[in-house]
Order: structure tokens, then sequence, then C-alpha cells
């Protein structure tokens, strides 16, 4: 397995570059109706790295840069950028991002499209097709790294908002103890004290962009998913830890909230989820330990 190695060093905040939505959508139809998964969302057991579009389009630059890398093969991958993702354009932009373009048409991509090229916002670098893992659909898979730190940053950071958003829902919460054993969180929970991993039945398409964890109103964990971090050869979020893939997704059905210590006596536990533009679920249980 050959590893890919970006030498881009990153020299800006990531949060500084949100502030003035540096980039454009690489297709014309980027809204929420549009997606088929969302940066963070499940996908093949593994927190994943990009959004993935659902109908067939034309790709763009999403800004200025120089094409890093055409990957037209399986050969090459890594943990972050793997080799299911097909046929696949590489941008080096002048903010030292990379924007990857994946699952593309091999034979749309412009011949003048080699190792090197200036690239203008707007230049189209191909169709999409069927090259990666998604060989039922025509899907856009897009991510941004910032490569030097090897993250994966949710491109949405970079990228013009949309008011509407999916709504995201709470629902069949359970708390797993350190020993593996799950309990139903309802408001007649009685537990042991100890330390618990709470989680809720995950969305099928659109995937938080924080959720959080709270004893008695006190926030005691927060996972945020403005970027996935790869360390040791492992992928990973970061609440008030590093939660890898399994924390995260510990089956197909299950998404990871926080984690929280519960001593003795009757707390309440709020649990919080919210979306990309601020709206936010909150719910309360009141559970005794002992």
């Amino acid at each position: 397995m050959k590893k890919i190695k970006f030498i881009v060093p990153f020299a800006i905040s990531i949060f500084t570059a949100a502030a003035v939505y540096t980039y454009n959508w690489p297709l014309e139809n980027a809204e929420n109706t549009n997606i088929k998964s969302y940066f963070g969302q499940n996908i093949n057991n593994s927190v994943s790295t990009s959004i993935i579009f659902k109908d067939p389009s034309d790709i763009t630059a999403i800004g200025d840069g120089k094409l890093l890398m055409l990957i037209s093969d399986d050969k090459d991958e890594s943990l972050l950028f793997p080799s299911s993702l097909g046929t696949s354009v590489l941008i080096a932009h002048k903010d030292d991002l990379v924007s990857v373009y994946a699952n593309l048409e091999r034979d749309t991509i412009p011949a003048e499209i080699t190792n090197g090229k200036e690239i203008a916002t707007g230049d189209k670098i191909g169709s999409t097709g069927n090259s990666g893992f998604q060989v039922t659909r025509s899907n856009l898979e897009f991510q941004i790294f910032d490569t030097a730190k090897s993250s994966a940053i949710n491109p949405r950071i970079f990228m013009p908002r949309y008011e509407n958003e999916i709504p995201l829902y709470i629902s069949d919460l359970k708390l797993v103890n350190k020993n593996g054993e799950s309990f139903p969180l309802t408001n007649s929970t009685v537990l042991k004290s100890g330390l618990y991993k709470l989680y809720m039945r995950r969305n099928p398409i659109a995937c938080p962009y924080k959720t959080a964890v709270s004893i008695n109103g006190v926030e005691v964990d927060r996972i945020s998913y403005d970027k996935i971090d790869e360390e040791t050869n492992k992928i990973f979020l970061v609440g008030k830890k590093q939660y890898i893939n399994t924390d995260i997704y510990p089956d197909s059905e299950y998404q990871l909230i926080g984690e929280a210590m519960l001593t003795p006596g009757r707390s309440t536990l709020g649990i919080s989820v919210e979306d990309f533009i601020g709206n936010d679920k909150r719910i309360n249980y009141v559970v005794e330990i002992r």
C-alpha cells in the first residue's frame, strides 16, 4: 500500500478562511436536497471525509490553484484518501489547502489538466462518473484537506451557505459503559456510577456539526465535525479526547454524542445536536446513579 504524500505547507487558520467564504461550490446544485451523505457520516463503517452528492454533474474548480495530482487508477491510497474514490483531481490552492474531486469519468477530464497546470475558479475539470466505489450512481465525492496537518476539513466551512438544512433528530438513546454493556436512556433509567459513552441512532444523510452532553446544565463533552485528523494510522474526531472510527460509529446504526462520568445521585443528563447553521435539538433525561 502506497501512501500519498503532499508537499503543501499550511499557513493560515481554517477559521480565518471560513469567515470570508473563500470558495465556490464545485457543482451547480449544491443544495442540501442534492446531498447523499454529509461530511462525518458513516460510510463503509468509517467516518467519511467527503461530502457526496446525489446527481450527475459537470464539475468545476472551487478556486484558483494548481493541479497537484490526477489519479486515474486504484493503486494510491491512504486513510484520508482511499483508492475507492476512483479517478480524482486534486488542486492545491494559494491558501495552502487542497481540494479533491473524486468519482470522475476519466474521459471527461480535459487533456490540458496535467500536473502543475494553473487552474482558475470555475474551470471545468470533468464530469462525474462511476470510477469509485459508488458504481450504481454518478456522484461527486468532494473533499478539502489540510495536508500538512493530515486533516480533512469540512468543506462547508469555506463555502456559501444555504438557509435550509436537512432536519436532525435525536432518537433511541443509549448509554454504554466501559465493559460494553448497553442501557436504554429514559427518565426511569437507573445506573451504576462510572464512565459512559452516550449514543443516538444516526441520521441517515445529515451528520450533526456538533454534538454535546451536559450534566445538570454543565457541558461535559462536545464533539465538533469541522475536521477529521489522522495520526498513527488512525483517523479521529476531537471531543474531550480523541474519538476514533469505532468510537463514533460502533456499528451501522448508532453515532456517538459524547462521554460522561456519572456519579451517585439524581442527575439531569442533557443531549444536544446542532447543524451547520446553528439549528439545534435538545433533550433532557433525569437519571438515578447509584
